[in-house]
């Protein structure tokens, strides 16, 4: 195989495949926990809790966890994210067979779940450029995307049908191969870092030097600070269709879980097309594709919750699909090209954390005003919040005109930052 055109070497040929076997255990994790809550009798506390504990941990606990990261130990990052989850995955239904899980247990346990995603992501995503040539970061990143949005969608399937059949507690005992096989798979990558021998390069100091170090470097990036302005805004303008789509839906739709199984379907169809597309496809302007998807995905938003058509929220799903790739493929791609290698998982665990915390609060104040405007309405604000920012980011910042030349120029340039 011809290592010089293709992405489907043998590192990332497995690394691809842990990613695939890991997102396949977290969506069983999630999905089995959840309704292992319901069945158990801990009804909307729990799983509120639930939710909240899924995602904040990591987002927060990701720039803390970070600075100790460097190329040579990526490997190790990921290995231990994935024992440490198999371990709780076999954990839980044991005490559960055994009379105990008392929901402070299980909520804590998935506290634990969650923050270890601080470590596997930030690294997973900053080895692709230790592996892959410069000119195919971007069709590694797309190819992962895309393939991941159905491995979601398929897992979730799978899970209902097994959870429906055997039990939650029998399923997590399913899960438990799932992440041993991911980590086996972390430990077949084979590599040598780019930035080795370049010691010199690398920022020096101690841990709360490199942490700061993150910070500094997106405020300081003419590339970054947009990028991390607009992830937080696009977060907060679609909180409300994450939060309200099936009320909206349900309430002035008419539709049932039916449809809404077709909306997901059609957002993972989306989200693989383009990524599909971006595999082929070159880009030069990541950050023009960037923000020309978020306001892509504002105008959709904005057309749907103005306009109670079941034909229209279909399409929108879709839409919002495409546009998950059109966003996440060049956000990594920027960050893996304009960043050097030492201060990528800072970098992204950085602009993870301050996009990611805007969700849950996006959520709970869209369930607020859903309650007075309408579901509709909500969700069209959050469009169009997406869309006027995304227009201030277009006109005000360079973002959009940066090319990968530049990001390149500006890697060597973030090491005197």
């Amino acid at each position: 195989m011809n290592s010089g055109s293709t992405v489907w070497q043998r590192n990332f040929s497995f690394l691809f495949v842990s990613k695939m076997v890991k997102i396949t255990a977290d969506s069983f994790a999630f999905t089995s926990i959840l309704w292992f809550l319901i069945l158990d009798g801990k009804g909307a506390v729990g799983t509120g809790m639930l939710i909240a504990v899924t995602l904040l941990p990591q987002a927060l606990i990701g720039p803390l966890i970070s600075p100790f990261m460097k190329p040579k130990t990526l490997k190790f990052w990921m290995f231990s994210a994935d024992i440490t989850r198999a371990s709780l995955m076999l954990i839980i239904p044991i005490f559960y067979f055994s009379g105990f899980s008392p929901l402070w247990f299980i909520i804590s346990l998935m506290l634990i779940h969650s923050a270890t995603g601080a470590s596997y992501d930030p690294a997973s995503i900053s080895m692709i450029p230790q592996i892959v040539k410069n000119e195919l970061i971007q069709k590694a990143n797309a190819t992962i995307e895309s393939s991941a949005q159905i491995v979601k969608l398929v897992s979730l399937m799978v899970c209902g049908i097994l959870i429906a059949v055997i039990g939650a507690a029998y399923t997590m005992l399913i899960i438990f191969p799932f992440y041993i096989a991911s980590a086996c798979l972390v430990l077949c990558i084979k590599f040598s870092s780019k930035e080795e021998g370049a010691q010199e390069q690398k920022p020096k100091g101690a841990y709360f030097k490199k942490l700061k170090r993150g910070f500094v470097l997106v405020r300081n990036h003419h590339i970054l600070l947009p990028l991390a302005v607009y992830c937080i805004l696009l977060n907060i303008g679609s909180a409300p269709w994450e939060a309200l789509s099936a009320i909206y839906l349900s309430e002035d739709l008419g539709g049932g879980s039916v449809i809404h199984s077709f909306i997901r379907v059609a957002t993972a169809t989306g989200a693989f097309l383009m990524g599909f597309i971006l595999t082929k496809v070159r880009v030069n302007r990541y950050g023009l594709l960037f923000v020309s998807a978020g306001i892509i995905e504002g105008i959709a938003l904005f057309i749907t919750g103005m306009n109670s058509v079941l034909l229209l929220l279909l399409l929108t799903a879709f839409v919002l699909g495409a546009t998950i790739s059109a966003i996440n493929v060049p956000e990594h791609t920027i960050i893996q090209t304009s960043v050097a290698d030492e201060d990528q998982p800072q970098v992204f665990a950085v602009i993870r954390m301050i996009s990611h915390v805007m969700v849950p609060l996006g959520a709970l104040i869209s369930g607020y005003a859903a309650a007075a405007f309408g579901a509709g309405k909500v969700i069209a604000f959050g469009g169009l919040i997406e869309i006027l920012a995304g227009m201030a980011i277009l006109t005000l910042t360079k973002l959009s005109k940066t090319n990968r030349s530049d990001m390149i120029r500006d890697k060597e340039e973030s090491l005197k930052i």
